[in-house]
């Protein structure tokens, strides 16, 4: 067996990243939705009536605007989950029982709430907290400063 040359072994390193054959791309590809199946597992951990009392709201929130009636801007800072300037929001149904991180109200399985959107890839860390939908209303000024 021929030894590759330096030259080769450099020029054939930069192909395959520039060109990933289609196996290299599986097995990437599976590699993400494993992390992702995992992240999202473990994102939303169900609040039981014992623990509602330890939910932590953060720092700063601010709904920024309503861009839709679905969606929200929302501007999030917190010492923990980081901070999100203008991060949109989408509506949906809690799956869990929470504590709405604007107002400190109980959220019970299957209340209508505003939760961070997500995409394929990327699970925002503050996915799991949410506002409930109809403490929003029209209003775009609500502020919780310090709560």
């Amino acid at each position: 067996m021929a030894a590759l040359s330096e030259d080769d072994f450099v020029l054939r390193t930069l192909l395959n990243v520039l060109s990933p054959s289609a196996e290299q791309l599986n097995a990437c590809a599976k590699k993400q939705l494993v992390t992702l199946k995992k992240r999202r597992s473990s994102v939303c951990p169900p609040v039981t009536e014992d623990h509602r009392h330890l939910a932590k709201r953060p720092s700063n929130i601010m709904v920024v605007d309503r861009l839709s009636s679905y969606t929200m801007s929302v501007s999030w800072s917190d010492p923990c989950a980081g901070r999100y300037t203008e991060q949109i929001w989408c509506t949906g149904v809690a799956p869990v029982a929470a504590i709405c991180v604007l107002t400190g109200r109980t959220i019970n399985p299957g209340d209508r709430v505003f939760r961070p959107r997500t995409r394929e890839m990327r699970v925002p860390p503050n996915y799991y907290q949410m506002i409930l939908a109809e403490t929003i209303g029209d209003c775009s000024d609500l502020t919780i400063n310090g709560a």
